[in-house]
């Protein structure tokens, strides 16, 4: 396995995500965060307990909204993994970011277009 060099650290950008994942409640339903630990031998468990991961890999995020779906998966290497349908139109992309604030800004923009 290669590693993966970690740009973003996610428990800071979880930190961060808190408070503005309490105003999108107000749109739309969001799951908890997730985690992928990347010490965790294959398949890697996806979780959203942060206690059992060793060295977070990712940051899960989904949002549903009527008959929308929202998925996001933030990389500690510095990308994120975005799909989406909406209006029963499929929409992907994959951001890249090198810090907490660039991931956190990512995150947020990717959101307000899927709740605009």
């Amino acid at each position: 396995m290669c590693a993966v060099e970690h740009l973003v650290d996610l428990d800071v950008l979880a930190d961060r995500l808190r408070p503005v994942i309490e105003q999108w409640r107000h749109a739309a339903t969001v799951g908890p965060l997730t985690w992928r630990d990347e010490t965790a031998s294959w398949p890697q468990p996806i979780t959203p307990d942060r206690a059992d991961i060793q060295a977070p890999e990712s940051l899960g995020l989904t949002l549903h909204r009527h008959d929308d779906l929202f998925e996001m998966v933030v990389w500690t290497g510095g990308w994120a993994d975005v799909g989406y349908l909406l209006n029963d139109e499929i929409h992907n992309s994959r951001p890249e970011f090198h810090d907490v604030e660039a991931a956190y800004a990512a995150v947020v923009e990717q959101v307000e277009i899927f709740l605009a």
